[in-house]
C-alpha cells in the first residue's frame, strides 16, 4: 500500500470534487496517471482527542490493506474519519468502507467506469 503524505497531494485529491459519504467516513476520489493506488488517511478535527483520531487512522489503514486487492487500480483515495466514528468499532467502519467503494464502483469486478 503506498501512502499519500504531502499537503499538496492531498489537497489535489480534496480539490477533484469527487467524494462520496456516509455516517462514518468521507472518501475523496482523485484518477492518477499511475498503474497503481495511493492512500491517504485523514480524521475531522472535531474528534478531539489525538489518541481517538490516531485509533480511527490505524483501523482505516488495516482495513485498506486487507482490502486494498479488490479495488481498481489507479486511483488516489483519501480517506476522511468523521466525528461519528468514534462511535464505530472496526466492523463498522470496514462495513462503511466496503459499502462507498461499491457505490463508486470502484470493487474490480465492477463492469461500470
Amino acid at each position: 500500500m503506498i501512502i499519500i503524505k504531502k499537503n499538496i497531494e492531498y489537497k489535489a485529491v480534496y480539490n477533484c470534487n469527487n467524494s462520496i459519504s456516509d455516517y462514518n467516513l468521507v472518501l475523496f476520489i482523485k484518477k492518477n496517471n499511475y498503474g497503481f493506488n495511493r492512500f491517504g488517511f485523514t480524521a475531522a478535527k472535531k474528534i478531539k482527542k489525538a489518541v481517538q483520531r490516531n485509533i480511527i487512522r490505524r483501523r482505516l489503514k488495516e482495513i485498506v490493506r486487507l482490502n486494498e486487492y479488490n479495488i481498481k487500480e489507479g486511483y488516489d483515495i483519501v480517506l476522511m474519519a468523521r466525528v461519528n466514528a468514534t462511535d464505530s468499532d472496526y466492523k463498522g467502519l470496514e462495513k462503511s468502507f466496503n459499502k462507498l467503494i461499491k457505490r463508486k464502483n470502484l470493487l474490480k469486478g465492477d463492469k461500470n467506469k
